[in-house]
């Protein structure tokens, strides 16, 4: 009786709490569809009762059913609380006719006396594969594994492609680089053997889509996925050449299996080896003479100064700041050179760079804030120099003029009169010196201080923290001369701050998120802990290196798989469980190689 009335009980606290969450109308994008193929159109009502909506007409497509309708409710109790959900789908079945881009219309629903609307989406219907010509191609299709039987794998049918934003900049112009994986098999694992090398730019790594979209290229269509995208700066003029990949690929064919009285398909992996293809970006030399003041800026800018607060006081801080907003090389700004006039004390200004990636460049902020106290009254100006930058839409150096900001420096609550007066002496008159006004009579003991011990002992310590600043000053200075050094000296820090954002990552439930960060901490601490550099960082690099430094060939399987399961990860799904594993295992992998002298050859 009481188990009946508690589940009486939840239900009816699952009603109220449905009744009073707020109803929600969506559409589920569908994706790229191929012409001549059927797919599904599905809205999906949340929290609430309505009627079947209606069919949205589809330019180039065909309603063939619709609406089917399935409903899906739950409820939860966690600690205590209550949740619940409902759910109903109205799923339109269509056919994809004519090629071209679809818009869906926003389509409405009547729920609970109110009137719900979808969003307006957009999708293409992709041209039908072209026949192959005679002796050449396949009769592979990305939405049929009967054609995907095992043999030859077709370079039409498998292939890793690096595309630019833009075959032609100026010097420090952004390009995007971005390296794909066409297939119209399904991929069991993917391993990455050879980089692709950027010399000659700067390079800043951005996010990659983890899913695959169909496209059509060439004639056919293909599954794609992003591998790698790269925003570059390149620093010098002339045809700069990003050298293809080498990859290792498992990928999954079907083979027909007679059984008897009908006939089934069966998988097949096969692996194969390809290369990426190689691209060239063509680099304009920024125009000569280049105008003075000229620090490297290329893009489009704003910039002006601010000083707060406007009214300044002796012996109070002031913040003057220098402020560039635009889109280019924002990161890559130079610090500009600002002389204040004298009586203002200057300590080391703070840079602040916020940068966002979007539409193939980085817009954001460069902020230069000084932080200035005045020690003396009167009238100033703060200058600070214009701000020179080349516009590659105009092709032209572009000037913003600083304006200046005049000051007058009050007496502050800390200035006595006697200073303010003794300053106006003038400073050139170095040989004058200030009478002082609290003569003390000079003491007559003095001879004694230097029979006390602790005299000696005060002159004793001094002498050992001198020695000690000077021994931690020549070690910093050796770091700092030793690139490699330093990265050594901070891989395990490093790795370790990246791993606790792969943790943060496992624990949100993010799987492909944190993959990407494990990979990220890994491939960072491997090329600071084996002084290799980024673009040589391949997985035969790391296998000879660590054998000579001595690591066992256990621990560098276990590293080298870890790298492995990282790249696969986006191509095959892994349970919790298998995160929190490979999680595990990569620390330890970390922490047995810190454990382990890696930084000297084997004698």
């Amino acid at each position: 009786m009481c188990k009946r009335f508690l589940s009486i009980l939840i239900i009816i606290i699952a009603v109220v709490l449905n009744a009073s969450a707020e109803a929600t109308f969506t559409v589920n994008n569908p994706g790229n569809v191929i012409q001549g193929r059927k797919f599904a159109l599905t809205f999906r009502l949340k929290d609430g009762q309505g009627n079947h909506p209606k069919a949205p007409n589809l330019q180039g497509c065909t309603l063939v059913y619709g609406p089917s309708v399935s409903t899906m409710s739950s409820t939860q109790i966690i600690n205590g609380s209550v949740s619940s959900s409902y759910n109903t789908d109205y799923t339109f079945t269509y056919s994809a006719d004519t090629p071209g881009k679809v818009t869906v219309p926003e389509v409405e629903i009547s729920c609970d006396g109110k009137i719900l609307k979808s969003r307006s989406i957009t999708f293409e219907i992709l041209p039908a594969d072209k026949a192959p010509s005679q002796g050449s191609g396949s009769n592979v299709r990305v939405d049929d594994i009967s054609t995907q039987t095992p043999g030859q794998v077709s370079k039409d049918d498998f292939f890793v492609r690096i595309e630019l934003s833009r075959s032609q900049v100026y010097e420090q112009e952004p390009v995007v680089c971005t390296i794909y994986v066409y297939t119209k098999f399904a991929i069991s694992s993917f391993l990455i053997k050879t980089q692709p090398t950027f010399d000659g730019f700067l390079s800043e790594e951005l996010e990659t889509a983890r899913d695959f979209e169909t496209v059509h290229y060439n004639g056919q269509n293909y599954y794609r996925a992003m591998l790698k995208r790269v925003l570059l700066y390149p620093q010098k003029a002339g045809n700069l050449n990003i050298s293809s990949g080498l990859y290792d690929v498992t990928i999954r064919q079907y083979q027909r299996v007679s059984m008897g009285f009908f006939t089934t398909t069966q998988p097949v992996d096969k692996q194969i080896t390809t290369a990426s293809n190689s691209a060239s970006v063509k680099v304009i030399a920024l125009p000569q003479p280049q105008p003075a003041g000229f620090n490297g800026a290329v893009g489009r800018y704003s910039a002006h100064v601010e000083l707060s607060p406007e009214h300044l006081l002796t012996n109070e801080a002031a913040t003057y700041s220098y402020i560039v907003k635009g889109t280019g090389n924002v990161q890559y700004l130079s610090q500009p050179l600002i002389s204040f006039p004298p009586g203002f004390d200057e300590y080391t200004p703070k840079v602040d760079v916020d940068t966002r990636y979007s539409d193939g460049n980085t817009t954001g902020t460069y902020r230069v804030d000084y932080t200035i106290v005045p020690q003396e009254q009167g009238k100033y100006t703060l200058t600070a120099p214009d701000f020179v930058y080349f516009n590659p839409a105009t092709k032209e150096y572009e000037t913003i003029e600083m304006k200046e900001i005049p000051v007058n420096v009050g007496r502050g609550a800390a200035t006595s009169v006697a200073a303010v007066e003794q300053n106006q002496i003038d400073k050139g008159m170095q040989d004058i010196l200030y009478i002082k006004t609290n003569h003390q009579p000079q003491s007559h003991q003095i001879d004694r201080v230097f029979s006390q011990f602790w005299f000696w002992s005060l002159w004793i310590l001094l002498v050992l923290i001198l020695v000690g600043a000077i021994a931690f000053n020549r070690k910093q200075a050796r770091l700092n001369a030793d690139i490699a050094g330093r990265k050594l000296s901070r891989a395990n820090k490093v790795a370790q701050k990246r791993l606790r954002e792969a943790n943060k990552f496992m624990k949100d439930g993010q799987n492909d998120q944190f993959y990407q960060a494990l990979a990220k901490a890994l491939w960072g601490y491997l090329s600071d802990k084996l002084g290799i550099p980024a673009s040589q960082l391949m997985r035969e690099n790391i296998q000879s290196t660590l054998e000579e430094r001595g690591v066992t060939e256990e621990k560098t399987q276990a590293l080298l798989h870890i790298l492995d399961e990282c790249e696969m990860a986006r191509f095959t799904p892994h349970s919790d469980a298998q995160v929190a594993e490979m999680y595990q295992m990569a620390a330890d992998a970390i922490k047995s190689l810190e454990n382990t002298k890696v930084t000297k050859n084997k004698a």
